[in-house]
Formats: C-alpha cells, structure tokens, sequence
C-alpha cells in the first residue's frame, strides 16, 4: 500500500514574492489532553509586507507523526454556498503594512495517532485576484504539557465552566498585536489562553435568583442584580498545596459601575483587570491564578502556607468581571499574569455531571458548558 504524501496539495515550496510575514505564538504550542481530543490553542500573527491589500485563499495544515508520515490534514477556503470556513476566521484580508491577529482555525485532533508535527500552508492573493502567493513552509511541532501539580476544584458544590477557552471563547479573543500597542507592552501574551470560569448553580438549577417573570430580562447575563447569583460570595479553595505570593484585597466590587479599562490603561493600573485576588505559587514554574473575589473577603495573606482545600476566599464581582458573577482561574508559569505564559490544566478526582448520570474522573480537562458536583 502506498503512503499518503498529498505533496501537490502540501507542497513545501513558496513563491519568490514573499508578501505576508508569519509568526506564531506562544513560542511553546501546547497540545491539551482533552476528552478523546488533543487541542491545540495558539494564535497567528501575519503581517503585510505591501503597499496593497493582500486577502487569504486558503489555509491549510498537515500533520506528520515522528518518522514524516503524513496522519491527517485540515483546511478551510472560500468554497462554500453562503459564508465559507475561511470567513469563520473572521479575517480575510490584511490591511497594506498592517499585522492582523490569525487564531489557528485547527483546534482539535484525535488522540491517536500522536502528532509530531504540522506543517501550516497559506495561500494569499492581491485583493483584485489578479495573482496567487503561496507560503508552504510553517512548521509548528507542539508538545503535551506535562503538569507537575495535581489540581482539586477550587470551588464547592454544583458547578458550570460558564466560558472555557475553546475556539470561540472570550479567553480565546485577545488580538495581542492591539493590546500590545494601546498597553505600550504591558502584556507580553494572552494571559488568559487556558482561562476558566467557575460558576455556582443553585438548587433550582440556575444561575441566580429569579421569579419566572424575570427569566426574559436575564436573558444572555443581563442579570438585574448580580448579588442575586448563587456565586455572589461562595467560597473559593486553594487548589494545591503552596505559598501566597500575591494577594490583593482592597478593589471595589463593580455590581453597580463598569471597570473602565481606558483609564486604567492610562494610569498604568493593568493588573486591576484581574480585580481582588489571590496567586498561589505551587512549583517553580507553576501557578495558580485565582480572580474577580471579593473585596475585604480574603482569608490568607501574602507569604502565607496554603493546604489542598483551604478556604481563601470569597468570590465577588472586582475586575473585569463585567458580566457575570464567576470564579475565574488560570494555571500560568508565573506570578505576573501580564508575563507569564498560560498553560494548559488538568483537574484531578472530579465529578462530571452529564443529565443523570455522575461520571468519576481521575484527571479531566474542563470546557465550557461542563457541569461538575465538587
């Protein structure tokens, strides 16, 4: 039997014409082991080397285990009847000397066989479609994170990840290249890549307290009053076992004002986005990010032990919390969430909840829209 090669359709040539520059970040591609997946969360950042307007055609992507052998591919192109899969990148052109932010449109991959490499295609046009060029070459070798500290859920009871980090998330959404100009580079990355937000369902099965003739004007968080959600003052856990060094108490919480990010920006307070919070250092490269909790709630202080289960604090609405009452927490590789590298979670002993039925998970990543009894 032959071997697929596809070495038409996965040339590894370019054109002479090199008119997009294309870089990607983070530095380390992380594959995360999902359930039954391996993800992949990294963005693109492709910037015109023209005068002119240049459009993307075509995005393509091979992958290629260990001895070169061609597993699988991906790709999206404007062949559609209504909005292609290139449109769902939400950009299809670069602007003359411009950078665009590209997020990879290739999220997921099964589990096996292992991926050892992928090799990114693009094909790009003049925006009249007068001519073609063609960058085959960008090689991205991603690797599993091995995470050194076992993680509990940092909240009690019945739970929802209210927004994870999958493609279309929030967390996902940082355009780097803007938020580094208007931030005179305040943010080295998005700190926010593996973010996830923790939310308490309450014994009627909501988010927060509502008469059914409120159930309309909650609709899509427009929430009357954000105190009524069962999160609003829930206590918050350490997740491991380590040392506070960094903890942030004296924020007001925002139910009645909206945190004003210009300003900040301006008066250099960034860090306030993340509102009160506590930052628990486990390893030398590991780190637990804990966010939006109450002002005056804290229960440890910078410096202090913490043990796997110790109540910390209380969860508020500080930061950017802006929409919805949650917990938001993030494994990162250091203290300083605006230069710290985000990194891929896995939670351990955790409880999926799927309709009626409880599944036990040994070590699990979470997602959005997941339900967890902890």
């Amino acid at each position: 039997m032959p071997t697929p090669k596809l070495e038409g359709f996965f040339s590894s040539e370019s054109t002479p014409d090199r008119v997009v520059s294309i870089r990607y970040e983070p530095e380390i591609v992380y594959f995360e082991q999902a359930r039954g997946r391996q993800c992949l969360n990294f963005d693109f950042l492709l910037t015109n080397l023209t005068d002119r307007d240049i459009a993307i055609r075509f995005i393509k992507a091979a992958a290629y285990d260990k001895s070169g052998h061609l597993l699988t591919f991906r790709y999206v192109n404007r062949n559609a009847v209504g909005p292609s899969g290139l449109d769902t990148t939400c950009v299809l052109r670069i602007p003359a000397k411009e950078t665009v932010d590209l997020y990879n449109p290739f999220v997921d991959f099964p589990c096996e066989p292992s991926i050892a490499e992928l090799r990114y295609t693009f094909t790009f046009a003049e925006s009249d479609g007068s001519r073609e060029y063609y960058n085959g070459n960008v090689i991205v070798q991603p690797v599993v994170y091995e995470q050194q500290t076992p993680l509990q859920i940092p909240m009690r009871g019945l739970l929802t990840i209210i927004d994870g980090h999958d493609y279309l998330s929030h967390h996902r959404r940082f355009a780097m290249h803007l938020i580094r100009q208007v931030t005179q580079g305040a943010f080295s990355c998005n700190f926010s890549r593996y973010g996830l937000d923790f939310a308490v369902i309450g014994e009627d099965g909501n988010l927060a307290q509502m008469k059914p003739a409120e159930y309309e004007a909650n609709r899509d968080f427009h929430f009357t009053d954000i105190r009524k959600s069962y999160t609003d003052g829930a206590l918050v856990y350490a997740p491991a076992a380590g040392k506070v060094v960094e903890a942030v108490s004296n924020l007001a919480d925002l139910y009645d004002s909206t945190f004003d990010t210009d300003l900040a920006i301006q008066e250099g307070r960034m860090h306030e986005i993340a509102g009160n919070r506590i930052i628990i250092q486990h390893t030398e490269t590991e780190f637990s990010h804990l966010l939006h909790l109450e002002q005056n709630s804290l229960l440890v202080s910078e410096g202090d032990s913490v043990q796997v289960g110790q109540p910390v604090a209380r969860i508020g609405f500080s930061g950017t919390a802006t929409v919805y009452s949650h917990l938001h927490y993030q494994l990162m590789s250091g203290r300083d969430f605006l230069q710290s590298e985000a990194l891929p979670v896995m939670f351990s002993d955790v409880i999926l909840v799927r309709g009626a039925t409880h599944v036990h998970e040994e070590t699990v990543s979470l997602e959005t829209g997941d339900f967890l009894l902890a």
